[in-house]
């Protein structure tokens, strides 16, 4: 069922036509989560409330002509309408006439509503009448009561302005600069793959009180998202917090986008979030300075706790699954080998492969994500013997995480 209300939602406008005339008529569908979506989404209520009234009221016109017909037969197998259902319609709408349509908007009785009409072969002019007001009067409630809910839903608890970001990395940044003239909200929440994950409806309609969002620059959650994303904030300034950055291809020959695993592109990060902040609130320059410069601090006190582990440490290449970790290999001089390929799952022969240059380097650690652990970590695992850790570059407390990868390379 989610997947069919994903696919209506993408449809627009005629995808809530559809999913109306579907929950109006044959199936048990819900067209109150694809409206959502699609308010979500940025499309506009006054023609979503059309489309999906002329759905609706199609749909259970369709209803009132099988009713018309006089086959219960088909109203129960088909239209799983119990007749139950229907002596309930019946004795509800009992000396009321064609106006008793205004009603179908009612959950379980509702259905059954147009049928009875049908049956009855009540004036269909009224009919279709009283049926669109009730439907109409449906959506208008819902659209405008979830349009009302989010107008009072402010940026954050403090009535601050609001940035939004996509991964937690970069909300420890933000905040670290931002203090507490802004709330930062993150996109991928911790513990989802910024690779597969799906923003909620609740998200997108926040998403339009940011004043910023803050990209990390090509992650897959962005390349599938950021279009839509834009188009449903058209207001939010977009901002992308690797721009200056040297983009590094890991062994594989293919961009790595985890650019923030790295002090020295950190610091990069640093002064574009500085420089973002310093252009909408101009007032709070000096005070987002200040800030930036502990910052900056923080991160070349990182790098010299990371160097001094590496220094002590004899492991120069390491095992990963997921290949995160280039531009940390590249400010330390080390080597990852990466077990998957191109964000696919290795073959037999290219595990083989791994395992082998695993062997001959005299990797001890294998690095994994627990968004990425599977049965071919513990294959390679098996194979070297060497020692699974577990990581999470996606932490919040980023300074934290780089230093303890530093200290599990022994």
């Amino acid at each position: 069922m989610d997947a069919i209300i994903d696919f209506l939602i993408n449809w627009g406008y005629w995808g809530i036509l559809i999913a109306a005339f579907l929950a109006g008529s044959i199936l048990p569908f819900s067209s109150e989560a694809v409206m959502l979506g699609l308010l979500a989404a940025g499309l506009k209520p006054w023609p979503l409330i059309i489309y999906g009234t002329i759905g609706n009221v199609l749909g259970s016109m369709f209803n009132y002509a099988i009713g018309h017909l006089g086959r219960v037969d088909w109203i129960e197998k088909y239209l799983h309408i119990k007749p139950k259902s229907l002596e309930k319609a019946q004795r509800f709408m009992e000396g009321r006439g064609a106006w008793m349509g205004f009603f179908s908007f009612i959950p379980v009785v509702g259905d059954a509503i147009p049928i009875v009409l049908g049956l009855m072969r009540s004036n269909l002019t009224i009919s279709i009448i009283s049926i669109t007001l009730g439907k109409a009067l449906r959506y208008i409630v819902l659209v405008f009561s979830v349009l009302s809910l989010t107008s009072c839903i402010s940026p954050s608890k403090n009535n601050q302005r609001m940035i939004t970001v996509t991964i937690e990395p970069l909300r420890y940044f933000t905040e670290q600069i931002a203090g507490n003239k802004f709330d930062v909200v993150t996109m991928v929440p911790n513990g989802s793959s910024p690779e597969t994950y799906e923003p909620t409806a609740r998200q997108m309609v926040k998403l339009s009180g940011s004043d910023l969002y803050i990209k990390v620059g090509n992650i897959g959650f962005e390349r599938t998202w950021m279009k839509k994303l834009e188009s449903n904030a058209p207001h939010t300034i977009i901002i992308n917090s690797s721009e200056g950055i040297t983009l590094q291809k890991n062994e594989n020959g293919v961009t790595d986008p985890h650019v923030w695993m790295s002090t020295s592109n950190a610091k990069i990060i640093a002064r574009n979030i500085y420089k973002a902040l310093s252009e909408i609130d101009s007032k709070d320059s000096i005070y987002f300075k200040n800030n930036l410069t502990k910052l900056l601090e923080k991160i070349e006190i990182t790098n010299i706790n990371v160097r001094e582990c590496i220094s002590k440490n004899k492991t120069l290449t390491f095992l990963v699954y997921h290949p995160a970790l280039t531009y940390f290999a590249r400010d330390y001089g080390l080597k990852q080998i990466p077990i998957e390929e191109e964000g696919r799952e290795p073959s037999a022969a290219q595990l083989q492969q791994t395992i082998s240059a695993a062997k001959q380097k005299k990797v001890k650690v294998l690095f994994v994500q627990k968004e990425f652990a599977n049965r071919n970590t513990e294959i390679v695992e098996e194979g070297t013997n060497a020692k699974k850790v577990e990581i999470n570059p996606l932490s919040y407390n980023w300074n934290k995480e780089m230093e303890d990868i530093a200290k599990k390379l022994k």
